[in-house]
């Protein structure tokens, strides 16, 4: 399933400042300088697909750039222009791109506005090597950014086209052998071709973040340009980067079992019991008092203070589990009753996790409970993560004792589970 962040509309091929397609829309106010950006009007889906008049154009890219208090325009142009273009300064940005090694030399990428969920699709009649590099006849959309990767990546396509229904057709008429596309957007395009989707074999292969390709010139020119950007990517968005059912039931079949194991580790009640005997008189202001200064230590790296609130011998168990997992797992969490830290596998950036989904989607809640969390990207790191939890009981009365928490490597379970 493609995993959205904002409201994705496909342009019509005018400006976003043409008088005459915003002459019904609301008005905002005219901000000076403004920004000039290009989009390619094809999108991963279908380079034909209307989707609306000119006043519904980018919502949150019109919320982000009246938020910075900046004007913008949009010209619609094929992507090789908007590449030169933007290196040529003739454009400050264009939009929505993968990071390209061709183009980071002049540009900089901003934080994800979409994240896409890309596969490889192919027939069930052919036989899946473990790379289609070599062999086999690719197709790919004309513009599209799946064309791009393939192109920067070395692979061979054999044929394009204008869209995805068309490079269906062209897949079951075996006149190519495999696809790569975004998940939803291929299901849907099947769909439409009154196909069932689930007759193709598919194999994940990676999220992909994309984002708006600033020019360097531009950003040194307007030096707090990009980070209000970023800033404002959140606060106008209008959803999370959310997992898809197919994905949960597939890190459900890879780990659930792991986990239920994870669950009763040596000596795991014992020391619940204990710290929530411990914290239990703890009053909201002790708690949040504890939490500063965990947080306060954490930005300093001084982890003297916050490792003497944690079980050291339950953290090393832990610190084995991560470690065997080989970075599928990213770190794990033992909270007691109240959401505190009882045991980490890694340095946590604060010591309650009471008031956070991660803690109230699980404590108390069906022993079978794995709430999954929202993916989230680590720029610096370019790993995306989701966190599991599941609700932690003693053995003979079933009580609720805490949570155990885990960061997940999502796209490395998810290649796992294939």
């Amino acid at each position: 399933m493609r995993l959205i962040l904002i409201i994705m509309l496909l342009l019509a091929p005018v400006t976003w400042a043409d008088p005459e397609m915003l002459e019904s829309a609301p008005q905002t106010p005219a901000f000076p300088q403004a920004v000039n950006l290009a989009t390619n009007i094809s999108s991963a889906f279908s380079s034909d697909l209307p989707t609306g008049s000119g006043q519904s154009l980018l919502p949150h890219l019109q919320c982000i750039f009246t938020e910075m208090k900046r004007d913008f325009t949009v010209q619609v142009m094929p992507w090789r222009r908007a590449y030169q273009d933007v290196k040529s300064n003739r454009i400050d940005g264009f939009f929505t791109a993968i990071p390209m090694r061709q183009v980071d030399p002049y540009a900089v990428l901003s934080a994800p506005m979409v994240l896409e969920n890309w596969y490889w699709f192919w027939r069930p009649d052919t036989i899946a090597p473990e790379s289609w590099r070599e062999g086999y006849r690719l197709g790919s959309i004309l513009g599209s950014q799946q064309e791009t990767w393939l192109a920067e990546a070395g692979y061979r396509v054999d044929m394009s086209g204008n869209n995805l229904p068309q490079m269906i057709k062209l897949l079951q008429g075996k006149r190519i052998d495999v696809i790569l596309a975004d998940r939803e957007h291929f299901f849907r395009a099947a769909t439409e071709l009154k196909l069932n989707p689930d007759n193709f074999q598919s194999r994940f292969f990676r999220y992909v973040p994309l984002g708006v390709y600033f020019n360097e010139q531009f950003l040194n020119n307007n030096p707090d340009f990009l980070t209000a950007f970023n800033k404002n990517i959140t606060q106008c968005a209008t959803g999370h980067f959310a997992i898809s059912e197919f994905e949960k039931m597939q890190i459900r079949e890879l780990l659930q079992r792991k986990i239920e194991r994870w669950k009763r580790l040596p000596k795991l009640e014992e020391f619940l019991q204990a710290q929530n005997q411990k914290n239990k008189r703890l009053s909201r202001r002790e708690i949040d008092e504890r939490d500063k200064k965990w947080i306060a230590a954490f930005q300093e790296n001084d982890f003297a203070y916050p490792l003497k609130l944690v079980d050291q011998e339950l953290s090393a168990q832990l610190r084995e589990i991560k470690k065997q997992s080989l970075d599928t797992i990213t770190e794990i969490i033992v909270t007691d009753a109240r959401g505190l830290n009882l045991a980490i596998s890694d340095m946590t950036s604060d010591y309650w996790q009471g008031d956070e989904a991660k803690f109230t989607e699980a404590y108390g809640k069906s022993a079978t409970t794995l709430y999954f969390g929202d993916i989230t990207y680590d720029e610096s790191t370019k790993r995306f993560q989701i966190h599991l939890s599941v609700p932690l009981y003693t053995e003979e009365k079933f009580e609720p004792l805490g949570t155990m928490i885990f960061g997940v490597d999502v796209e490395k379970v998810l290649s796992q589970a294939q």
